[in-house]
C-alpha cells in the first residue's frame, strides 16, 4: 500500500516536473560546490609509497596481466614503476616460468601471494588465507578476483546471518513507524488543542482588556463625580458658614433691637408717668378754677348792683379776674396743645417701633425658614436624620420671640388708649369750661 502510494506520488512529481527541477537544482549545487576545486590526484614519483599501495598496484597489474590488457598494464607501469617484472616473477598455471604466452594464465609466486594477503590483513596460514590461496591456485582467476569472491561469500554469510535480524528490524521499524504516526497524530491533536487554547486565551485577553477599559472609564466617571461632590460639599460648607455668620449677626442685631426697644419702652413708661403727673396737676388746677368760678358766682350774687362806683370796682375786678382767667386758659390750652403734640409724637414713635418689630419678626421668620432649609439639605446630603426636632425648636423660638414683641405692642397700645382717653377728657373739660365762661 505504501509502495503504491510512493509510486503514485513519484509519478505525479515526475509529471509535474518537480523531479527534474530537483535534479537540476542538485546538479547545480554540485557544480557550484566543485567549482574551482582541483580533484585530480597528484602523483609524486619521488615520494615514498605505502606497502598497501604497492599491493594494490600489484593486484591491479596481475589482474591486467591475467586478462591480457597489455597496453593498460604498460600505462599502469608508467605510473607505478616499482612493479615487478611479470616476465621473470610470474609463472604459468602449468608450473614453468615463461613470457607472455597466449595459451596459459600467469600466476604469481606463492611468497608474493602470502605477502599480499599479509599486507591486506589476511593471515595466509589460517583458513581464510588458505581458502583464498587454494582458490587462486586451482582456478584461472586473478588474485584480486579471488579475494573479492572470498569477501563476497563472507558478505553472503553475513547477509544470511543478518536476514533473521532484518525481519526483527523491519518489525521494529513498523512498530516505530506506527508509534511515530501515533505520536504525529497526538502531536497534531496537541497542536490543534494548543491553537484552540491560544485562540480562547486571546479571546479572553481581549475580553479582559475591554472590561478593563470599561472599568477605567467608569472609574474616571466616578472620580469626576467624586470631585464634583467634593466641590459641592466645599461650597455648601462655605455657604453654611456664611449663613451661620449672617444668622449670628442678625441675632446680635435682633438682641440689640430688643435692648433698644426695652430702653424705649422704659422711656415711654417714664413719659407716661410724667404725663400722668401733669394730668393730676391739671385736674388740681381745674378743681381750683372751678372753686374760683363758684366763689366768683357767689360774690356776684351777693353784691347788689346799686352804686355805680361799686359797679366800676366790680367791673374792674371782673376784668382782672377775666384777664387772669384768660391767662390761665391760654396756659391750659398751651399745655393741652403740648400734651397733644407729645401724644402725637408718642403715637408716631409707637407706630415706628411697631413697624420695626414687624420687620424684625418677618426677618426672623425668613432666616429661620432658610436655616431650616439648609439644615434639611445638609442632612439629606450627609445622612438622613429626622428634622422634626429642628422644626419644633425653630417654631418654639419664633413663637417666644414673637410673643415678647406682641406683649410689648399690647402694653404700648393700652398706654396709648389711656393717653387718648385722658386727652379726650381734657378736651371735653376745656370745651365745658369755654361754654361756662361764655354764659
Amino acid at each position: 500500500m505504501e509502495n503504491d502510494y510512493y509510486s503514485t506520488v513519484y509519478s505525479w512529481f515526475d509529471k509535474c516536473g518537480i523531479i527534474s527541477n530537483i535534479q537540476t537544482h542538485l546538479r547545480q549545487n554540485l557544480v557550484n560546490a566543485l567549482k574551482n576545486r582541483d580533484l585530480a590526484q597528484k602523483f609524486d614519483k619521488t615520494a615514498p609509497k605505502s606497502a598497501k599501495q604497492y599491493v594494490y598496484d600489484l593486484l591491479i597489474a596481475e589482474y591486467l596481466w591475467n586478462r591480457n590488457y597489455a597496453y593498460t598494464l604498460s600505462v599502469l607501469a608508467s605510473e607505478a614503476p616499482l612493479l615487478i617484472n611479470f616476465n621473470k616473477h610470474v609463472k604459468q598455471s602449468g608450473g614453468s616460468e615463461s613470457t607472455s604466452s597466449s595459451g596459459s594464465k600467469q600466476k604469481l609466486q606463492s611468497d608474493y601471494v602470502c605477502h599480499t594477503l599479509e599486507t591486506l590483513g589476511i593471515e595466509p596460514t589460517k583458513a581464510k588465507g588458505q581458502s583464498i590461496i587454494k582458490e587462486y591456485e586451482n582456478s584461472d582467476l586473478p588474485l584480486l578476483l579471488c579475494i573479492l569472491q572470498w569477501t563476497k561469500t563472507v558478505e553472503d554469510r553475513l547477509c544470511a546471518t543478518t536476514n533473521s535480524t532484518d525481519g526483527y528490524e523491519s518489525h521494529k521499524e513498523n512498530v516505530l513507524r506506527k508509534t511515530f504516526k501515533k505520536f504525529e497524530a497526538a502531536k497534531k491533536k496537541l497542536i490543534q488543542q494548543k491553537d484552540l487554547f491560544n485562540a480562547q486565551l486571546r479571546q479572553k485577553e481581549n475580553e479582559l482588556k475591554e472590561q478593563t477599559l470599561i472599568m477605567e472609564k467608569q472609574l474616571t466617571i466616578l472620580q469626576d463625580k467624586l470631585e464634583k461632590a467634593q466641590k459641592l460639599m466645599h461650597t455648601y460648607d462655605i455657604k453654611q458658614k456664611q449663613l451661620d455668620e449672617t444668622k449670628r449677626q442678625q441675632y446680635l442685631q435682633f438682641v440689640q433691637k430688643e435692648t433698644e426697644l426695652a430702653i424705649k419702652e422704659k422711656l415711654l413708661s417714664q413719659e407716661a408717668n410724667r404725663l400722668e403727673k401733669e394730668r393730676d396737676s391739671y385736674r388740681n388746677f381745674e378743681g381750683d378754677m372751678k372753686k374760683l368760678q363758684n366763689e366768683l358766682l357767689k360774690v356776684q350774687k351777693e353784691i347788689p348792683p346799686v352804686v355805680d362806683r361799686g359797679d366800676c370796682n366790680l367791673t374792674t375786678k371782673d376784668a382782672v379776674i377775666q384777664t387772669e382767667f384768660e391767662k390761665s386758659f391760654v396756659y391750659a390750652r398751651n399745655e393741652t396743645n403740648l400734651l397733644n403734640q407729645e401724644k402725637h409724637d408718642l403715637s408716631g414713635l409707637v407706630q415706628e417701633q411697631r413697624w420695626r418689630i414687624e420687620q424684625l419678626t418677618a426677618k426672623v421668620l425668613q432666616l429661620s425658614r432658610k436655616l431650616e432649609e439648609t439644615h434639611l439639605k445638609r442632612l439629606s446630603v450627609d445622612a438622613q436624620v429626622p428634622v422634626s426636632s429642628i422644626r419644633v425648636l425653630n417654631t418654639n423660638t419664633i413663637i417666644s420671640e414673637s410673643s415678647s414683641t406682641e406683649d410689648i405692642l399690647q402694653d404700648a397700645k393700652m398706654r396709648l388708649r389711656r393717653l387718648e382717653e385722658e386727652s379726650m377728657k381734657a378736651d371735653q373739660y376745656y370745651f365745658n369750661f369755654i361754654g361756662n365762661t361764655s354764659r
